[in-house]
């Protein structure tokens, strides 16, 4: 019955061990970066890109967004209405219209 008791109480031990060695192990890990164990990570990618599809407003955000995204890699078709020569000393400035 003794013999029994002490094992138990051995193997309790031993998982308790067991457990703090791997606590500080992955607590390691989080002070080089790894993984997140205790302290709470914000919200990743995926959760981030679904709060904003579920709050309100965040279709007319994520539409603007693309907009400004667009505008800023299009280019003009057309050059300027005006060319300035600064070693000539001249100024041409393009009538806009259909002959022009």
């Amino acid at each position: 019955m003794a013999n029994t008791v002490w094992q138990a109480g051995g193997v309790v031990a031993a998982l308790g061990a067991g457990v703090f060695l791997v606590d500080q192990a992955l607590l390691r890990m989080e002070r080089r970066g790894w993984i997140y164990w205790r302290k709470r990570k914000g919200l990743s990618s995926i959760g981030a890109d679904f709060m904003q599809e579920v709050a309100p407003g965040a279709q007319a955000t994520k539409r603007a967004m693309e907009q400004e995204r667009v505008r800023k890699n299009v280019k003009p078709a057309e050059e300027p209405p005006f060319r300035v020569d600064l070693d000539a000393g001249v100024v041409r400035i393009r009538r806009p219209g259909p002959d022009a």
